[in-house]
């Protein structure tokens, strides 16, 4: 059990049953990128191209790259360290695949740190630090979690940027308002639900977002089934706005990053990266989103992963 679960638990023995609920919605949202929501456009069988290798582990992906020439470990390490870059932390890295990270923490080289040090070490421009912030003050106040997560993508975080979406989707739920008593919680989700455009449109404005600074890279099965179940949930219209929304997004981060004197959007591609077949395809705005990161040079090589679904293994040479 992560510290973020345990002291949810310990919040809501105080606050009592109903805001236990409230705030164990907002601990199960914790892991959503983990379980995200269904992505129903993938058969219910294996009926891929029997010539295509079957990859469910990280041993199994190594074993199938080292058939192919490559260093796998090297390759592999090259990628755990680029999703660090971007804020991703280790159980959140796995792609689709069992094992791709180590079973560790959230935040475990910040775990024991109070408050106090995650602020010295947010003003140094710690993505993590803002984030481990932002997941304690979910339980108390849901709209500094939210800020905390807008610094965090600021200093260089995409996987804030997908927290920003699940906590968007979870604190919108209508059934939130028949359970909170807490009066900061009441006017948190009144300032939620207020806010234009509303929660679920920015919530897809974020997810597409990231993949407009991070990449192909980044549209893993749980990303594209977290754009697919907000799109399914959204007209026409709020998706346009949140394809629009998603490029405001960009360019404040740009230009919030630029006055910080920092890299304004990194462009070097992944030595290794996996995504869903045809990631372009997943995004549902009228405009193509291009993203900042490119793909183009690399080799792809496709493979079934677990689901199974078609996913496609992207080795790019530096």
């Amino acid at each position: 059990m992560s510290r973020f679960t345990v002291s949810v638990l310990m919040a809501t023995a105080l606050l009592g049953v109903l805001l236990w609920i409230v705030l164990s919605m907002a601990r199960d949202l914790a892991r959503a990128p983990q379980e995200p929501l269904a992505l129903p456009t993938e058969p219910a069988e294996d009926t891929f191209d029997s010539t295509l290798a079957r990859i469910g582990t990280r041993a199994e992906l190594a074993t199938w790259l080292t058939a192919r020439g490559y260093s796998a470990a090297a390759l592999l390490d090259s990628r755990d360290a680029w999703l660090e870059q971007q804020g991703f932390p280790p159980g959140q890295r796995t792609a689709g695949l069992a094992g791709v990270a180590p079973a560790a923490d959230d935040f475990n080289d910040l775990d024991g740190l109070d408050d106090a040090d995650l602020l010295r070490l947010a003003a140094n421009g710690n993505a993590g630090a803002f984030q481990a912030l932002a997941e304690h003050s979910l339980q108390s106040d849901p709209l500094a979690a939210l800020e905390w997560y807008e610094q965090a993508v600021v200093n260089g975080s995409i996987y804030a940027m997908l927290r920003l979406s699940d906590l968007l989707v979870t604190l919108s739920a209508p059934e939130l308002e028949n359970f909170v008593s807490d009066s900061a919680w009441q006017l948190a989700l009144e300032k939620i639900n207020s806010d234009s455009p509303a929660p679920r449109e920015r919530a897809l404005a974020w997810a597409i977002a990231a993949v407009t600074i991070g990449g192909y890279a980044i549209m893993d099965p749980s990303h594209a089934a977290r754009i697919a179940g907000l799109g399914e949930q959204l007209e026409d219209t709020g998706i346009a706005r949140a394809c629009e929304t998603a490029n405001e997004y960009v360019l404040e981060i740009a230009t919030a990053r630029r006055m910080r004197g920092g890299v304004v959007i990194e462009t070097q591609a992944p030595e290794l990266a996996l995504s869903i077949d045809e990631p372009d395809r997943a995004i549902p705005c009228s405009i193509p989103v291009l993203p900042l990161i490119s793909l183009a040079q690399c080799n792809v090589e496709a493979f079934v992963g677990p689901g199974p679904r078609l996913m496609n293994a992207w080795i790019c040479p530096r």
